[in-house]
């Protein structure tokens, strides 16, 4: 039957972006660790967490935001339980 069919995956190439915050906190740790310089008086690694948290918040809204322009996200949403679909 047609509906045995499993529908197509949907492509997300945006999601990519997720994987910044991890670059920025993990694989730069080796470069931050050795920087002398020390901004506000803190040390520069952490100083660079700080930042990253920061990032990490910028990257998320703007996956989000690309992920709520999608027709799909509104036919998502109206299945959500109080999402004011049948109120």
């Amino acid at each position: 039957m047609i509906s045995d069919i499993e529908p197509e995956p949907r492509r997300r190439p945006h999601r990519w972006l997720l994987l910044i915050p991890f670059l920025w906190q993990v694989a730069m740790i080796p470069v931050v660790n050795d920087v002398a310089w020390r901004p506000l008086s803190l040390p520069f690694p952490m100083a660079w967490q700080m930042v990253g948290i920061v990032v990490a918040s910028i990257v998320i809204a703007i996956v989000y935001a690309i992920d709520r322009r999608h027709p799909e996200f509104a036919a998502d949403a109206d299945t959500l339980p109080g999402s004011g679909a049948g109120h």
